[in-house]
């Protein structure tokens, strides 16, 4: 198959790599096959299995059919997108499922000969763990009466969780654009703009040079009389006005592979005393988790660092460290003062391993609070921001 120009690929080697690492997981387990589905939830977040194995994204939904021995499959939604997905993807025999995806993959089942085989599902993948489609699964039941179904959605993650070097090379572009959108909020935000417009501004930055909008949570509220203490998912068409914060959550993506970086922005004025507080209590535990974060470090050693945030009388909003891959991805991590209690993970760091380091430092009555964070690499003598942009509480007007 030609290399497409319009959509970048990893090279042939690194597609390589990642089905060897994944069969090898197959092996262990006795699986003939796996069957991997993607959708367009989640920001577009919960098709990173597929566009892992395919480098495929598609609008609605798909499957990827990875046997043991023999070529892999893609089955995408609509034949009306077959041609854009003939340019994206990496996989030779990609067609349309044709309204009938369970019968599609179940096809190909039978043409490997697995009627009888042990297959894995692997669903999608990020904080809310999800499954396939009901109904899908038990066609494949109906289908194969001798064949048995195991779940292995942490097959995959088992494998992403650690990035190659051409994995963090895109990771550091999209890591770029995201700089950008603050940069631009830095000298081209007023008072007065609606997020709708700041959104506008920051997508504005990045696009025309190939970035993606994976993530704009941007959401003012006034720092006397707060209503937020985390940014809208959406942009309101509020007005920024004199004496606001701007929250914001921001992600440019090179080919979903993206950065992710957190900075609170005061509005016409500086920011009041307990903001600032607020502040220097998120950058300092920032600080401090970065410092601990390590090949060999564990969540124990995240929680110890973050613990400055509870001593300081704070508390936790957002979770305060987590996985990133091509959107969110586990561990988990919170200190034991948080206002949200979430299922956490225990974990050893490794080289080659992204987190998010996000302390969302809140006053203990959830009125007022800010986030300060970035995307992390995992390196041989420690973590480093892939994000640029300092850490500093920004201010326009």
């Amino acid at each position: 198959m030609p290399r497409v120009k319009e959509y970048p690929r990893f090279s042939k080697e690194e597609y390589a790599r990642r089905y060897a690492e994944v069969r090898r997981r197959m092996r262990e387990r006795g699986l003939g096959a796996l069957i991997v589905y993607g959708d367009s939830g989640s920001h577009g977040g919960n098709h990173a299995n597929v566009k892992y194995l395919s480098n495929y994204q598609d609008p609605i939904s798909s499957y990827v059919v990875l046997p043991l021995a023999g070529e892999p499959a893609l089955y995408m939604s609509n034949r009306l997108y077959l041609p854009y997905a003939r340019q994206m993807s990496v996989i030779p025999e990609t067609d349309a499922v044709d309204y009938d995806p369970a019968r599609k993959v179940e096809l190909r089942l039978r043409e490997l000969g697995l009627e009888r085989g042990a297959i894995g599902l692997v669903g999608l993948r990020g904080i809310l763990q999800g499954s396939l489609p009901h109904g899908h699964v038990s066609h494949w039941e109906r289908a194969f009466p001798g064949a048995s179904f195991a779940e292995a959605a942490d097959l995959l993650a088992s494998v992403r969780s650690v990035k190659s070097p051409e994995e963090l090379r895109w990771f550091r572009k999209g890591a770029a654009y995201t700089d950008m959108a603050f940069e631009a909020l830095e000298k081209k935000a007023r008072p007065g703009m609606t997020e709708h417009q700041l959104a506008a501004l920051i997508a504005g930055a990045y696009m025309p040079h190939g970035g993606g909008p994976q993530l704009i949570f941007v959401g003012s509220t006034p720092m006397a009389r707060p209503h937020l203490i985390f940014p809208n998912q959406f942009p309101s068409r509020r007005k920024t006005r004199k004496g606001d914060i701007l929250l914001t959550e921001l992600s440019s993506d090179y080919e979903m592979h993206g950065g992710q970086a957190h900075r609170p922005v005061a509005v016409g004025a500086k920011p009041t005393k307990i903001y600032q507080k607020l502040f220097d209590v998120a950058a300092e535990a920032y600080t401090r988790i970065l410092r601990c974060l390590r090949p060999g470090a564990t969540h124990a050693d995240v929680r110890r660092a973050g613990a400055v945030i509870q001593e300081e009388g704070f508390t936790t909003f957002d979770t305060t460290l987590h996985g990133w891959g091509l959107l969110i991805e586990d561990p988990r991590v919170d200190i034991e003062a948080t206002l949200i209690k979430r299922p956490q993970n225990e974990i050893t760091f490794r080289e080659g391993m992204l987190m998010v380091v996000q302390p969302n430092v809140a006053t203990p009555d959830a009125k007022r609070g800010l986030q300060v964070g970035n995307l992390v690499e995992i390196a041989r003598a420690g973590a480093r921001p892939l994000q640029k942009y300092p850490i500093k509480f920004m201010r326009i007007g």
